[in-house]
């Protein structure tokens, strides 16, 4: 679109092709003539304006004109078009217009700069960064190189025979004892000077001073070239590659240029302000002969100043300065006399200090040895405490000690314990040994010793008062009146028993079930109260039954109390099998709950009774008979003995 839109705008200007010079006017009239030759009666005047002719006569006259008005007005129009048309021409016409253009645009661009700095200074950072920055880091390290050098000669000579001289000529002048101590150690000559065109790396002119030895000039011109290009092959640098270089006290100072490099070859200590003088030349050289430099192909011929200002380089030197003779030196003998009074006088202040240091180290040291001898007193008094505690531990039965250390600085103890044993924190806090510098562990385990196994049998079996365990040689005895369940238990745990310990002696425990307690309740279970027939009341003549069973019971429940023990009475009503067994069933334990009602009366405590009913189905007497029936219409008794809970 924009290269169409050019070649129109172009166009434009150019001559039609087929325009030959003709003069249209002149033309147009002849046609005009020509028609009125043809027909006489036509006048233009009664020509209309649409008559086909006269269009054709307008194209042929102006048709060029139009086309070109047609073309402008569509690129005008069209701001794409426009301004790709103008963007074509105008660098042709900046290019061929005079100096006027420029006075014309300087303003414009002055405050379009401007104001693009105060919109955006980072561009103009940005622009002058490259060629600042460089500037600057080469100014400040040359700086820092001058002061380091400065400070490195000062240093080495401030504390020597020379360096004390120097700073008395320095008070005696009113200059810097730096600036003396430069001005008789920094001694160099220029010996060389080469310029070496940068591009080619051929030597422009050479220059060497009147004692210096003699070198190929082109020679040392290629060996320069070819390191520096070593270098910057090598190293990737973007800087100017090496600028120094030192053999032995040779030094081979590069400075480079835009167009050639100026290398001096210096022998001696040379200051960094030389390497000012050697650009100010290069500076010179550049601004004189810049074309040249710019074009150099090899031929050094008028090139005299040059010369001449490589000659003023080897010119530059500098030599130590010369002391004249004096005489005896009576002012250096006054001060060496000052300062070895001085020293004598710091030796003797020096004895002092270090008499009061040792009379300090050797109270320190008595304080320390005693410190120490204190120490270990308290330690072995601390470790007296821990072997006592320790003993004490292993003479307690249910404990086994199996490891004493000390680590970090805590006392630790481990072993065994039995549960019953005694508790080894309470016998840690009866003792003087520090509790918080004890660890201990114990691992529970059960003794075999027979009174840690006695005690374990008194809690698990819990004799009654009427039993006894006792140790008796090594075996555990028990002794006196037990129930049946307690002797079953006693049976089983003496089973249980483990091997090596003591061992569980029963067998003068006496079953109660069968001394005073049997004999009463087998007499109390050989009782029965008789019904008549669908009776719940018992027969006549069974209240001295009823009477002497109330006095057994009673006496039962005495005696077992008096032995931690608890009688339990079971009273069953029975019936015949005359009649429903529904019936019979209710109307046995109704013959039971009387009994019950009578016992209470006669002084039985009815909360160690209890009642239950057979009906027909446990009869006394299986027969078919009267007499069967009288005996099965029945409560019988049973007795239960327990221990107390």
């Amino acid at each position: 679109m924009s290269t169409s839109a050019a070649d129109k705008l172009e166009w434009l200007f150019k001559p039609a092709a087929e325009d030959s010079g003709i003069d249209r006017k002149t033309l147009a009239g002849l046609l005009v003539e020509l028609a009125r030759a043809v027909e006489p009666k036509s006048a233009p005047e009664s020509v209309s304006i649409h008559d086909p002719r006269l269009k054709e006569l307008r194209t042929l006259l102006v048709g060029h004109e139009i086309e070109v008005l047609s073309r402008l007005q569509e690129v005008v129009e069209d701001p794409e078009q426009l301004g790709a048309a103008v963007g074509r021409v105008l660098p042709t016409a900046v290019a061929a217009s005079d100096s006027r253009l420029g006075e014309v645009l300087a303003p414009a661009l002055e405050k379009a700069t401007a104001s693009s700095i105060r919109n955006d200074p980072r561009a103009l950072i940005d622009i002058l960064y490259p060629v600042i920055v460089p500037a600057i880091r080469r100014s400040v390290g040359e700086k820092v190189d001058t002061t380091f050098q400065s400070l490195d000669e000062t240093l080495r000579q401030s504390l020597t025979w020379r360096g004390l001289r120097w700073r008395i000529e320095a008070w005696r002048t009113g200059r810097t004892f730096a600036e003396v101590v430069l001005n008789h150690s920094l001694v160099y000559q220029v010996e060389h000077a080469f310029l070496i065109h940068n591009h080619t790396g051929l030597l422009i002119s050479h220059v060497a001073a009147e004692d210096a030895a003699s070198q190929d000039p082109q020679l040392v011109s290629s060996m320069l070239t070819a390191i520096q290009d070593f270098v910057k092959d090598s190293f990737k640098g973007e800087g100017q590659g090496v600028d120094t270089l030192r053999l032995g006290d040779l030094r081979l100072w590069c400075e480079p240029g835009q167009y050639a490099m100026l290398v001096a070859v210096i022998r001696g200590n040379p200051p960094e302000e030389l390497r000012h003088k050697l650009r100010d030349t290069l500076t010179h050289i550049h601004e004189e002969r810049r074309q040249i430099l710019e074009s150099f192909d090899g031929d050094s011929s008028g090139l005299a100043d040059i010369e001449a200002h490589l000659t003023e380089c080897t010119a530059l030197r500098q030599q130590g300065l010369k002391t004249r003779k004096k005489g005896f030196p009576w002012y250096v003998f006054a001060l060496a006399m000052l300062i070895l009074a001085g020293l004598t006088g710091v030796g003797v202040w020096r004895y002092q200090v270090m008499q009061q240091e040792a009379q300090e180290q050797a109270r320190i040291a008595a304080e320390e040895a005693h410190q120490r001898a204190l120490e270990a007193e308290r330690r072995a008094t601390e470790l007296k405490h821990w072997s006592d505690y320790v003993d004490q531990l292993q003479a307690q039965p249910g404990i086994v000690v199996t490891e004493t250390a000390e680590r970090d600085g805590k006392f630790i103890v481990s072993g065994l314990r039995d549960p019953l044993a005694a508790d080894p924190l309470e016998i840690l806090r009866q003792s003087k040994v520090d509790p918080a510098r004890v660890v201990s562990r114990w691992q529970p385990y059960q003794s075999l010793e027979p009174d840690f196994v006695l005690k374990r049998l008194q809690a698990s079996l819990q004799p009654p008062p009427s039993v006894t365990l006792a140790v008796v040689d090594g075996r555990i005895i028990a002794t006196g009146m037990a129930t049946p369940l307690w002797i079953s238990r006693a049976r089983q745990m003496s089973r249980l028993m483990p091997a090596g310990g003591p061992q569980l002696d029963y067998s003068r425990v006496q079953d109660l079930a069968e001394g005073l307690l049997g004999d009463l309740r087998k007499s109390i279970q050989a009782y029965e109260i008789r019904f008549d027939t669908n009776e719940s009341l018992p027969a006549p003549g069974q209240e001295s039954t009823l009477d002497h069973l109330a006095a057994s019971i009673n006496e039962l429940t005495g005696l077992a109390a008096s032995l931690r023990m608890r009688a339990r009475i079971r009273l069953t009503g029975h019936s015949d099998d005359t009649g429903p067994g529904t019936y019979n069933l209710s109307l046995s334990i109704a013959r039971a709950g009387a009994v019950l009602a009578l016992l209470k009366k006669r002084g039985v405590a009815a909360d160690l009774i209890t009642i239950g009913g057979a009906g027909q189905l446990d009869p006394l007497d299986q027969h078919n008979s009267d007499n069967a029936r009288t005996l099965n219409r029945r409560v019988s008794v049973a007795v239960r003995i327990e221990d107390e809970p």
